[in-house]
């Protein structure tokens, strides 16, 4: 319907964006005695193995999907700004 240019991009962008955050809070209010630092590195790297995950397996295993590197791109830079919004706005940990 909408002839928004790279919707798809955007979309990944805003779900792997709200995806991280939804993490960041959850696992920041279940574990106490984990740093800031530490949380962030953990989720970006395991949101990055799902994003690469869901990648290659449109890649080898669908006919009907296709991969992109775009996409990939656009998982990784939705989570970091996600990481980034939430260590700005917690400030007591």
């Amino acid at each position: 319907m909408l002839n928004i240019p790279h919707k798809d991009k955007i979309a990944h962008f805003v779900f792997y964006l709200v995806f991280t955050v939804l993490w960041y809070n959850y696992a920041a209010k279940r574990r106490q005695k984990i740093s800031k630092v530490s949380l962030t590195f953990v989720i970006f790297t395991l949101v990055v193995v799902i994003g690469g995950s869901i990648e290659l397996m449109q890649y080898y295993c669908t006919s009907s999907r296709s991969a992109e590197w775009a996409d990939f791109f656009a998982n990784c830079l939705g989570s970091s700004i996600g990481l980034i919004l939430c260590n700005a706005t917690i400030k007591k940990w």
